[in-house]
């Protein structure tokens, strides 16, 4: 996260001047995005909800030395392997991923139509059960401190049920224009 770029400056009693400067850290993010977990609980959660799903989150927002120790699982540390990110790899060290599962059915489930859910919602699903928001940034790129552009919610009905704290319905989905999944 930290390195350094030589910038050349012209000085008027000296052709020019040839030297390294040390870049500013790029903050690491501490919680998820806020944007994009709206759109998880505004759109992904109620939409999958309407087509019979109890989603809840089982991973979002995870440090550099909680990745660490979920990427030592099955290797250094007994254990099955949970992730094939290292630690600054994965998008949930940047705020922009999470994993979910339901509560009923745990991850027995139709993950080829949650994906399609999720791509309504503008949401990635990289492989099952993980959702995140790129927009075609590189793993790289997060590291360098460029974000994705906010998301949007596709249906204002999704909101206004959210603040109301109420349901959504399929007649919401309809009148919303969404495709049957």
């Amino acid at each position: 996260m930290l390195g350094s770029i030589f910038i050349q400056h012209k000085h008027p009693q000296q052709k020019n001047i040839v030297k390294a400067e040390a870049l500013k850290p790029v903050p690491i993010p501490t919680a998820l995005d806020p944007n994009f977990l709206t759109q998880v609980n505004e759109c992904f959660i109620p939409t999958a909800a309407v087509y019979g799903y109890d989603l809840r989150i089982t991973s979002g927002f995870r440090s550099l030395a909680e990745q660490n120790a979920i990427y030592d699982s099955g290797r250094t540390v007994n254990g099955h392997i949970v992730t094939w990110a290292e630690p600054g790899k994965s998008l949930h060290n940047y705020g922009f991923a999470v994993d979910v599962v339901d509560r009923l059915r745990g991850y027995n489930i139709d993950f080829d139509k949650l994906a399609k859910i999720g791509i309504y919602c503008g949401l990635e699903q990289v492989d099952p059960p993980h959702f995140e928001h790129r927009a075609g940034l590189s793993t790289a790129d997060f590291e360098a401190g460029k974000r994705p552009p906010p998301l949007t919610l596709p249906c204002t009905v999704m909101d206004e049920r959210y603040k109301a704290n109420q349901s959504l319905t399929l007649k919401d989905l309809q009148a919303c224009g969404v495709p049957k999944f």
